[in-house]
């Protein structure tokens, strides 16, 4: 169980710097977190091994000239005893990137992304809504995500530490790109570990080192591009999540999204097209924790009303990997829907 997994503050050190610079050298990173490089491979070996974290990486289309996709959150009603079921039949959807199991009115909370409100639509209904065992789904549409999963760190480095992190990870940041179908190809081989060797890179897809090289720098220069480091939060301390649903005055939506990001242990925030319409995900260390967070929230902001709210017992889905019962990653999805290679150019060798 990952209560019985020992997770000591250097293995918080090493997760947090890798959530910074998730492509760092062990020997420049043994030099900045001042531990033997060797000593720190074993512990990443160690904890990815064991299902204890994992990287992901992804385009960000809010960053390229075209239309955004449309991100929904899905809740879904199970009839009794066919959760796990449901769950099983949902997991391998590329475009369900997360799927939470919830407390209270609803079973499920689904985040979908799609192409468009229309395709989405459309996806719910022809491939979510009719999976047997689903009594019923609502749709909720998010228009602005003030903060996602990748832009959620711990807080295990010294300020010292984490200037030298970002600054080796601008030094290593090559020069900004279109998401050329060199780009895109090297991200899909990057999907299963966004510290793959370039040399394995550049065996499967048939290219020297050197490309492959050069392209993962253009790759961490280009702001629609995202590698994230993961983790099995219950490891590290974080016993459930919340799922909060607010009525924010429309003129302070904005204002309140962007700063209820910066709350810590604040995994999510996005504007919804709903009555409620500020949907925040947060991690709790204790549930009684929540409360103080909430307060916290109510104090800076007066007006707005708190209208749901959900715990998150587990997750069987996040941002494209499968977890286990426990939490551990068990395997990733492609995200296609994410990997299309918009304004896709020459390929390069």
């Amino acid at each position: 169980m990952l209560q019985e997994t020992v997770i000591d503050l250097v293995d918080r050190q090493l997760v947090n710097a890798l959530q910074i610079f998730p492509r760092i050298s062990w020997m420049q990173l043994g030099k900045i977190l001042g531990y033997d490089a060797t000593t720190l491979a074993r512990r990443w070996a160690r904890l990815r091994n064991e299902g204890l974290v994992w990287t992901v990486c992804y385009q960000q289309p809010e960053h390229l000239e075209v239309e955004l996709p449309a991100m929904a959150l899905i809740e879904v009603d199970v009839r009794a005893g066919q959760r796990e079921q449901v769950v099983a039949a949902l997991a391998p959807l590329d475009e369900v990137i997360e799927i939470d199991r919830t407390s209270g009115s609803r079973d499920l909370l689904l985040t979908v992304v799609h192409s468009s409100i229309a395709t989405a639509d459309a996806f719910v209904a022809r491939s979510i809504a009719s999976i047997p065992g689903i009594r019923a789904t609502r749709t909720r549409f998010a228009h602005t995500l003030y903060k996602d999963g990748a832009r959620s760190h711990l807080d295990a480095l010294s300020a010292d530490v984490l200037l030298a992190l970002r600054r080796a990870a601008e030094g290593f940041a090559g020069e900004p790109s279109v998401p050329t179908p060199l780009l895109v190809d090297v991200m899909r081989s990057m999907l299963p570990d966004a510290r793959r060797p370039a040399p394995e890179i550049a065996a499967e897809l048939g290219i020297s080192t050197t490309s492959v090289t050069r392209a993962i720098h253009r790759l961490f220069g280009s702001p629609w591009f995202t590698a994230k480091t993961d983790f099995a939060h219950h490891a590290l301390g974080y016993t459930t999540a919340a799922s909060l649903w607010y009525r924010v005055p429309t003129p302070e939506l904005a204002a309140v999204g962007i700063d209820v990001a910066g709350v810590p242990g604040v995994r999510m925030s996005a504007a919804i097209l709903d009555r409620m319409n500020l949907a925040i995900t947060v991690w709790l260390r204790h549930t009684h924790d929540l409360e103080s967070l909430l307060t916290r929230i109510e104090h800076a902001h007066p007006r707005i009303e708190l209208c749901e709210t959900w715990l998150i017992p587990s997750v069987a889905k996040r941002s494209g990997a499968v977890l286990t019962d426990d939490g551990r990653f068990s395997h990733q999805i492609s995200t296609s829907h994410a990997l299309a290679p918009i304004g896709a150019q020459r390929r390069e060798r």
